[in-house]
């Protein structure tokens, strides 16, 4: 608690802006997923996403409240979004025939989804355990 009252005010620590970036780097690349798989013509993956996304929202803004088990649930939604990834990309895209010429080509879709496969489960381990993260979700902080 004095570990908290102590670091409350100062809101420019090097914990605070990693977090910061950790996060805001979910919000604008979980609207890039929504919108290149919506790209694909694969819609209700993309619907399946932005339900995700939308679920996520929820303990990135009790992390920010200073609520501690929003880490760990953030963190386990982005490890799960990386094996639904996997998943998607060794069943679903084999087997994916459109009728309609997707607006993406389709050798670009095993590209940036297996890069972001490795990105959310790397952050999503960082969530749970890196410091600086941990020290944040405890403190409290605003994104911008």
């Amino acid at each position: 608690m004095l570990d908290a009252q102590r670091y409350k005010h100062a809101i420019l620590r090097e914990e605070i802006h990693f977090t910061r970036k950790l996060l805001i780097g979910h919000i604008t690349v979980g609207l890039c997923v929504i919108a290149l798989l919506a790209g694909h013509g694969v819609m209700l993956w993309a619907l399946a996403a932005a339900i995700w996304y939308l679920i996520s929202l929820l303990p990135l803004a009790g992390m920010m409240s200073a609520t501690e088990v929003c880490r760990y649930l953030l963190g386990l939604l982005f490890l799960l979004f990386s094996a639904t990834g996997v998943f998607f990309l060794a069943q679903i895209v084999p087997e994916l025939n459109l009728n309609d010429p997707p607006l993406l080509p389709a050798g670009f879709l095993p590209f940036w989804l297996g890069t972001l496969n490795l990105l959310y489960a790397i952050a999503g381990v960082c969530l749970m355990v890196n410091r600086k993260v941990r020290k944040a979700a405890t403190i409290g902080f605003t994104l911008w």
